[in-house]
């Protein structure tokens, strides 16, 4: 696939002109946060101030991800849910064990993720299992591949079969050539630059074909202009609602924006354009660097 990468704006406009419709949303996948901890500290927000390891409340986190479940199912989304694997403390944030699709025959499959951290790479094995009783096609990335973290860093575009491409802290810049030709989707490679913002859905959360929420500063200038590109009406997130992890907000159906409760700046602007935002309290999952994008995945 000779145009798989879009590096510069114009083929990033070109691409969207000329890429298929993608099919809507109808379902997610959500994982069971029954074992969910924080034991190690593998990105930035998992630390108090005076440097310890956030503590959280079990039965809290489970009344927010039921309520993050119910909040999907009342907007006509279906929920599916893969039951928590061993002890393993961050298998809730189901964003990140692989990438689903739909091939070219519209066919389901599925790119399984390489995972940065060894404390969560026993988390794929599960997901594995999941989508082969399923009868998903499954494919694994080639072994020069050292990182890949799913929909965490895969974001498919809200309208056209293109996905943005997060390259930084978690997944390798050589895995979106091959992304791309498994899936037979073009890739906007976007490469993260703020050690917070370790995967692209902390800091770009795509809302319909001509809006998104995004964190400029997240963004190396060249990605920064690939964005622009592709979106005609960016929201940017500012300093105090990106700590409240805004960005990591979902809007599965082009209307209703499902993000953490609190950020009043965020909200508002949604409302100035006619979008319908859900606040719902994931502060429990923040605590290990994770709100509402990262407690699912949509399926195709």
């Amino acid at each position: 696939m000779p145009d798989s990468i879009l590096n510069t704006p114009a083929e990033v406009k070109a691409a969207l002109k000329a890429a298929p419709e993608r099919a809507k949303i109808t379902r997610v996948l959500m994982a069971s946060p029954e074992h969910f901890s924080v034991e190690t500290a593998i990105n930035p927000w998992m630390k108090t101030k005076s440097g310890r390891l956030n503590k959280v409340s079990p039965k809290a986190a489970i009344a927010q991800w039921e309520a993050l479940k119910g909040a999907y199912e009342k907007i006509g989304i279906g929920v599916e849910v893969i039951e928590a694997g061993g002890k393993l403390p961050d298998f809730c944030f189901c964003a990140n064990q692989s990438f689903p699709f739909l091939d070219g025959h519209s066919r389901p499959a599925v790119i399984l993720s390489r995972m940065k951290n060894e404390s969560r790479a026993p988390e794929v094995p599960y997901y594995e299992r999941w989508y082969s009783q399923r009868g998903w096609r499954i494919h694994e990335l080639p072994k020069q591949v050292s990182s890949f973290e799913g929909m965490g860093d895969a974001i498919r575009h809200p309208g056209k079969r293109i996905i943005f491409g997060g390259i930084g802290p978690r997944s390798a810049e050589n895995a979106w050539p091959e992304v791309a030709k498994i899936s037979d989707m073009p890739v906007i490679p976007v490469r993260l630059t703020d050690a917070r913002f370790y995967h692209l859905d902390t800091c770009l959360a795509c809302l319909d074909a001509s809006t998104a929420l995004w964190i400029p500063e997240a963004f190396d200038d060249a990605s920064r202009e690939r964005v622009k590109a592709a979106f005609s009406n960016l929201i940017e997130v500012g300093a105090k609602d990106a700590a409240n992890f805004a960005c990591n907000a979902h809007c599965p159906d082009g209307k209703h924006v499902i993000l953490q409760q609190g950020s009043a700046e965020t909200v508002a602007e949604l409302k100035k354009r006619n979008f319908r935002p859900i606040e719902v309290d994931t502060g429990e999952f923040i605590k290990s660097g994770g709100s509402v994008f990262c407690l699912k995945l949509e399926l195709p």
